[in-house]
């Protein structure tokens, strides 16, 4: 366990810090000549320094290891690009979306070989339904830098590309590629297809479109074809985690094997039948499901106990999740930072700790009793242990978990071997008919009740958790957990010092927000601006916006993120007064600062001298200007500006913020 703590550490700290990875390993050579030097002349009182130095190599070989890994890209090279299409184009609103592997960029008289990924959006049209993992093509449009819009409170999308070694990406139009004839065959490429093919298996039995899309990802693990709407409904029930394949589903998997095959055990050959046919099913599901980290782990750790439990070791559980963690690392460094591996360790740590202790407040002697109660005690477990992570990455906390669970889990332990009994006998009709029929009457309801769930009042309040307060919740539980098990009064108290700590911060925060105004003009080609004051927002758009606008829920983020109570949605051209902002069509006060909105009659400007001139479609030049009055454009201007006004471009610098 150490060692996968120490080779964490390593990772993370290199992520903060900067520098040459030379410079690392000339350091961890010094501390391997110190550890020598030490062994050489080893006795009892030198092992806190060996064990020390030891823990410190680890961390280095970590550091090492994550700079290796997300080495930088090659210079940018223009050319005759070919490429390899690495997963089946998904269509989105405008284009249809997919990953390239670059391998080699043809220059005037040179051949180049590179291994660079970018995101690819094409344009619609029929030849993209010839695109499948694994088509080569070439094209010649130059990719370009991914950057993020530069909005308050954005998801860093830019970040978590270059964390998948995804720097830059292009827009290919119909004539602008083409189809080459040949076909890259890789591991990785073969599971794409693999599972292309079995989720057109699942859309000719006709169970229905919403039903096909949940079975998908429940037993393949292919999520790109959810709505929105479906990603809300299990998302606020708190029954998301059943459509990203984990360790439950390896774990039904694996029952489901042991269940029909685990006679193999009683005899010594059927023993290494048994273990060599279970790990080679694990990983053949984790292969067709994406080789997502918690599938990873939970693969990993279960082949670990499944030769543990046939070579009768007992596994201790601790060590069998330090072991998975490290190996998984080893491999992929940027695996510390997928939100799915922090949530899947955290809710295995949960299960392993603290559900035997709930369990055993309660003895229930009836076995359907028992599975439930053991169910719903899982379920508390698991959620305690991943309630810090999930309120501080998704900002809510899903009320009636446990009636979701207790719908879910159940239907999970059928929808499995179904969806996989209706892959295996789809070529039997009456039998896969059956099978069919059943599944999609059991996911027709299962959606019913979590979408009635769902709508029960408070079904997910608002729960913000920003950095320093993530630090005192994980603090406040680690002590809880330390107390459960010494029982020392002493762990008590810091869980109370850091529970009056989180409480101290928030009131703080609350605090200064009180007397703190902000503007926020966001970087969108439509004007949107927000004035902040206290606890409320008021937000400006030059149309009325929809709940399905990327502006309408960044606009909701920053409501959610910054803990405010009352939200005003306004237009540019309507005519609003409080005590706290004056509009009238285009003008506004807000805080003893006067903002033009979208001036469409310059004229009106004689009168008035604003601070903030917010025109995204031209130029505003006026005589009557205060010295620190700003021009908000989202192109650069093509005119000159008035002498003394000062620029902020939307589409260079991000967002414009402003606050006093």
């Amino acid at each position: 366990m150490r060692i996968a703590v120490a080779f964490a550490t390593g990772i993370f700290l290199s992520s903060i810090f900067t520098g040459s990875t030379t410079a690392l390993i000339y350091v961890a050579i010094v501390f391997c000549g110190v550890l020598i030097l030490i062994h050489k002349h080893y006795n009892y009182n030198l092992s806190p320094l060996f064990g020390g130095i030891t823990f410190i190599l680890l961390v280095l070989f970590g550091a090492i290891t994550f700079k290796q890994y997300n080495r930088l890209p090659p210079p940018e090279t223009n050319g005759l690009m070919a490429a390899t299409v690495l997963e089946t184009p998904q269509e989105k609103t405008n284009s249809y979306k997919s990953v390239l592997l670059i391998h080699s960029v043809k220059t005037e008289d040179t051949l180049i070989g590179t291994r660079e990924k970018v995101l690819v959006y094409f344009e619609k049209n029929d030849d993209i339904k010839q695109l499948k993992p694994g088509s080569q093509i070439i094209f010649e449009q130059t990719p370009e830098s991914i950057e993020n819009r530069g909005n308050p409170y954005e998801f860093d999308y830019k970040s978590y590309l270059e964390k998948k070694h995804i720097f830059r990406q292009v827009y290919l139009k119909s004539g602008n590629w083409k189809l080459t004839g040949y076909v890259n065959n890789t591991p990785l490429l073969w599971a794409e297809t693999i599972r292309d093919k079995l989720l057109k298996i699942y859309h000719e039995q006709e169970i229905g479109t919403k039903e096909t899309e949940i079975l998908s990802a429940l037993t393949l693990g292919y999520k790109r074809d959810l709505d929105r709407e479906t990603k809300r409904v299990f998302s606020s029930a708190g029954a998301m985690h059943v459509l990203a394949v984990s360790g439950l589903h390896v774990g039904i998997v694996f029952f489901a094997f042991s269940f029909c095959f685990g006679f193999l055990q009683k005899q010594r050959f059927g023993r290494f039948l048994y273990v060599m046919l279970s790990i080679s099913l694990l990983w053949c599901f984790a292969f067709i499901t994406g080789l997502s980290p918690s599938v990873l782990r939970a693969c990993t750790m279960f082949s670990l106990i499944i030769i543990a439990g046939n070579i009768n070791r007992r596994a201790n559980i601790y060590n069998t999740l330090a072991a998975s963690a490290f190996l998984l690392l080893l491999v992929n460094p940027n695996n510390l930072f997928e939100v799915g591996f922090q949530l899947s360790y955290m809710a295995v740590f949960g299960i392993v700790y603290l559900q035997p202790r709930i369990a055993g407040l309660w003895t229930v002697k009836n076995k359907a009793g028992l599975f439930f109660w053991n169910l719903i005690s899982v379920s508390i477990a698991a959620q305690v242990a991943t309630f810090p992570l999930s309120a501080y990455y998704f900002n809510q906390f899903p009320t009636y978990f446990l009636l979701s669970n207790i719908v879910v889990i159940p239907a999970a332990m059928l929808l499995i071997p179904l969806g996989m009994g209706l892959l295996a006998f789809s070529k039997i009709p009456q039998l896969a008919s059956s099978i069919a029929f059943a599944v999609k009457w059991i996911i027709k309801i299962v959606y019913f009740l979590l979408f009635s769930i769902e709508s029960f009042p408070h079904s997910t309040p608002d729960v913000v958790l920003h950095t320093p307060e993530l630090l005192f919740v994980l603090a406040l539980l680690f002590s809880i957990f330390l107390f459960l098990n010494s029982r020392r009064a002493f762990y008590i108290k810091s869980a109370l010092s850091f529970a009056v700590l989180l409480a101290g911060f928030i009131l703080f925060s609350g605090y200064k927000q009180i007397d703190q105004h902000e503007i926020i003009v966001f970087n969108a080609q439509e004007s949107v601006t927000c004035f902040i004051t206290g606890n409320r927002m008021y937000a400006i758009s030059a149309d009325t916006l929809s709940p399905d606008d990327y502006i309408y829920s960044s606009v909701q983020d920053i409501k959610r993120l910054k803990r405010l109570t009352k939200l005003v949605f306004l237009t540019s051209d309507s005519t609003f007064n409080d005590n706290f902002l004056f509009l009238d069509k285009g003008l506004a006060v807000f805080e003893g600062k006067t903002v033009l909105l979208n001036p469409a009659h310059i004229p009106q400007t004689n009168t008035i001298s604003p601070n903030l001139i917010i025109n995204l479609s031209g130029n505003y030049i006026s005589q009557s200007v205060s010295e620190d009055c700003c021009l908000i454009t989202y192109y650069p201007s093509r005119k000159k500006v008035t002498s003394g006004v000062k620029q902020h471009i939307l589409s260079e610098q991000g967002a414009f913020m402003s606050s006093w």
